[in-house]
Order: structure tokens, then sequence, then C-alpha cells
């Protein structure tokens, strides 16, 4: 559910902006503030499991997460709606990583791959499912139910921890060990990142100041973040030394860069369907659903093939199928049907379900017992700054590439071209007799339907760029997975 609650209130945006009287780009803060307490919250959720236990953290999440929904639900005004929603994704912030480090702890080291795998269908598949569950809720029952939805999730998810969930120990420190300046680079570098990241395109970037403030503040917090952790802490918040383990720092390099290409191919593909070959919005979010369900069906023959086959060789075959997929999504046209973008996209979902259960299990498999909740912390850092910096990179080349396309068709266009003379006089033809126009109105909409079908072309070669970018990506990735230690390392 709080996966879910990433992605669910986008397409009620409208709804909600005309439900409490505000513009549609007001209401994009009910995104932005949900994003930016998660970015808080989530590397520092290892740090607060130690100091007040796991259990205690887990069980607090999820009552600030489900009190945050019933609040959103029964918000009068969008201010309200804002605060609530930063108090529910503070809340949800800290669910990722602790449910990654419980599974990392609890199984057996023969069930672990099963356990991320099921964790790893519930990652994949929830931002999927958040668009097309957020339009039919706010379709049939309006914008409030995507919020009341979680409530009895989150009661049943209270009471079943409660009892089942294993306590950990507390790491008890004194006042003055706090790491206070490292809580505060991590709220102002990476709640001013999130910002940047998910505001930029919409206010042009640097050509905003408040961005350029944003930016800035985040690049200087973040340096000295870093600098503090490894450097001056005692008790660092952020665990960056444990970078230095050799199976962790690649899992969390490929996890950033499989989720930047993963979730921005889930933006892509239905900014596609819909801008380009005039789907409406439930079928552009459709053609995500078969790619997704096919990891239910894929993620349990992995850990089966785990068992059998040398982890670093599954990430490579995977990774080598998302590649092939891209590719083929580099060569579309405006004449796909439906048929052929869901199958390369259930192409690309079966390679995502080869890699992602290994390098999740090889990411814990080296390190020291005591360390997961820190390691599932940053890993989650990683793989949500992957998945944001992929879209945000993803929609500003949509913006900016376009007009370079263009400019360029543009040039290869003379009045005196035998191809512009012959599409100008066929389609100024057929003006005349279909609309019974005059020959100088024919002439004037003739150009316009030639400038609008050059804007159409800019517009696909854009696209065809960005899976480009993503397929050079995968590519880079597949060698990196055989630097991999697969060797058991005993625990402490």
């Amino acid at each position: 559910m709080e996966v879910l609650d990433t992605s669910i209130a986008n397409v009620a945006l409208p709804y909600i902006a005309g439900n409490l009287s505000s513009s549609v780009d007001e209401a994009v803060w009910v995104l932005t503030s949900y994003l930016v307490a998660n970015a808080i919250v989530l590397p520092v959720s290892g740090w607060i499991s130690g100091r007040i236990g796991r259990k205690r953290f887990y069980l607090t999440s999820v009552v600030l997460f489900t009190l945050g929904s019933l609040l959103c639900g029964f918000a009068p005004n969008l201010p309200v709606l804002i605060l609530f929603r930063v108090l529910q994704g503070l809340g949800g912030g800290g669910l990722q990583p602790t449910t990654q480090a419980i599974l990392a702890d609890v199984f057996p080291k023969e069930r672990i791959a099963s356990a991320f795998t099921m964790y790893s269908v519930v990652i994949v598949l929830a931002p999927t499912l958040g668009p097309i569950l957020g339009g039919w809720l706010s379709d049939n029952w309006g914008w409030r139910w995507i919020f009341f939805l979680n409530i009895p999730f989150g009661i049943v998810a209270y009471f079943l921890n409660r009892e089942l969930q294993p306590e950990t120990e507390r790491v008890r420190l004194a006042a003055d060990s706090i790491d206070y300046f490292g809580l505060l680079g991590i709220a102002l570098g990476l709640g001013c990142l999130e910002y940047v990241l998910d505001r930029g395109e919409r206010a042009d970037w640097f050509a905003s100041p408040v961005i350029m403030a944003c930016a800035i503040v985040s690049g200087v917090a973040l340096v000295l973040l870093v600098f503090h952790e490894l450097y001056r802490s005692r008790h660092p918040i952020l665990q960056l030394r444990m970078l230095s383990n050799r199976n962790f720092a690649l899992a969390n390099g490929m996890i950033f860069f499989t989720y930047f290409a993963r979730y921005a191919s889930t933006a892509l593909l239905p900014e596609f369907t819909h801008g380009m070959l005039g789907y409406t919005a439930t079928d552009s979010g459709l053609v995500l659903s078969p790619g997704s369900f096919v990891l239910l069906l894929f993620l349990p023959l992995t850990t089966w093939l785990m068992k059998r086959v040398d982890h670093r060789l599954l990430i490579a075959s995977g990774l080598t199928v998302t590649t092939v997929a891209f590719y083929k999504l580099s060569h579309l046209s405006l004449d796909v049907d439906y048929g052929a973008i869901v199958r390369l996209r259930i192409l690309e979902s079966s390679g995502v379900a080869l890699f992602l259960t290994p390098v999740s299990v090889l990411a814990f498999s080296q390190l020291k017992s005591g360390k997961n909740d820190a390691a599932a912390s940053l890993y989650g850092l990683f793989r949500n700054l992957g998945s944001a910096i992929g879209i945000s990179v993803v929609n500003t080349m949509l913006v900016r590439s376009v007009q370079v396309h263009r400019t360029y068709l543009a040039g290869s266009l003379t009045a005196g071209s035998p191809r512009v003379i012959e599409r100008f006089a066929h389609a100024s033809a057929w003006l005349r007799m279909s609309g019974g126009d005059s020959h100088s109105t024919a002439a004037v909409r003739a150009l316009g339907l030639i400038n609008e079908q050059l804007n159409r072309q800019a517009t696909l070669m854009t696209y065809m760029d960005c899976f480009r970018l993503l397929m050079g990506v995968s590519v880079c990735l597949i060698p990196v997975a055989f630097f991999f230690v697969t060797r058991a390392r005993s625990k402490p």
C-alpha cells in the first residue's frame, strides 16, 4: 500500500483540484509532499530502528501511514491535505527498508530467495496498479477513497505484526551521541533534491529561482553530509562505509540504474500511447498491466533457478532481455498496434524478473550480522533515487529534445522539395473535396497539417531517444553482474 501510494494519486489530481477549489498545478503538491517526506525518512529508518527497536519503529510507521491516510480522506482543503500527506509519507518512508531488513533477518538462508521474490513482486507490481486503481476509484467512488483504501490493510498489518514480528535489540546512545548534523543534512539534502526532481521540469529547471536555490542547498548539504558521515560522526545515521563491501556497493549501483530504467519506461509507455497513438487514459495504463502480472509468474521461476544457476548469470541474462526490449521499443513507429507494445513490456518485465531477486539476495549476502537495518535503508535510498531521477530525466528529454528534432527535420524540408509539394497538393485537394474549403483556406490548413505531422515525427524521435538511453543503461550493467562475489561468508 505504501508503494501504491507513490502513484495512485497521479490520475486523481484533476478530481482533487476541482473538489478542493485549486488548480491542478497546486494539487501536484499532493504528490510532491509525499515523495519529499518519504525521501527524508527512508535513509534514517535503519538508524531509528536501532534506537527504538525495529518492531516498535515498524508499528509506529504503520500507525502514522494509516492515520495519515484516514486524515487525507477527510481533508477539507488542499493545504490540510498536503499536511496530512506529509504525515502519511513520514510513516510510509519507514516501511520499505524495514520490511526488507525483517526479511533478511527472519528467514533462514535457504528461504531468503523466496522471501525477496515476494518482496520484489510487491515493489514492482504496486506502481503499475496505482494509476489504474486510482482512476477507477476516482471515477466510481470519489478521490477520497484512494486514501481510505489503506485503512483496513493498515489495521490488519498493525495487529499481525504486533503478534508475529520478533523484537530486536536496541542500541542505546547518550543524547550527545545523536547525529543531529546528519539528520539536518538528510532533511535538507534529500528533501530539496526530491523537490527539484519532482518540480524541476514544471518550473523550467534553473530558470526558476526556487529550483536553483533548492539545487544549491541540496548539493551543499549532500556533500557536507557525506564528509560528515564518513569522517566526523561517531554514530553516523547513514552507514556509508558499508559501501566498501563489494557486493553491497555493486547491488546499490545496479538497483539505482535498473530502477532508473524501469520507472522511466513505466512513465514513457503510457505517455507514448496516450499522446502519440490516441489511446484513452485507461487503455494507456492497461498497457503496463500484462507485463507486471508476468512478474507474478516469472519471479517464482527465478527463485527455482537461483538454486541451480549462478546468480551472476541470472542477472546478466535478465539485463540482456531488458536490453533487447528497450532496443525494440526504440524502433517503434506510429503504426504500432496495442499487442506489439504489450508484448515488449512483457519482454522487459521478464528480464526484470530474472535479475531483481538475485541482486537483492547478493546485496545482503556478504554483510555482517546486525547490519541489515542500516543496509536496507541505503538500499532503499538508492532504489528510490534511481526511480525519481529516471522519471525526471526522460520527462525533461521529452520536453527539450522535441525542439531539437523539429529544427533538424524542418531544415531538411524546402519549398521546392518534391515530397513537400506532393504532400501539400494532396492535403489541399483532400480539404477542398471533403470540407469544401476555398483554395486559399485549404492551402493554409494544408500547411498546418504538414506542421502537425512534423511535430509528431519530432516527438516520436524523442521517445526513441529515451528508449535508446534506457537501452544504453541496461547494456552497461551487463558486465557488472560478473563482479559480484557468490561464495558464502559466515556471519560473526
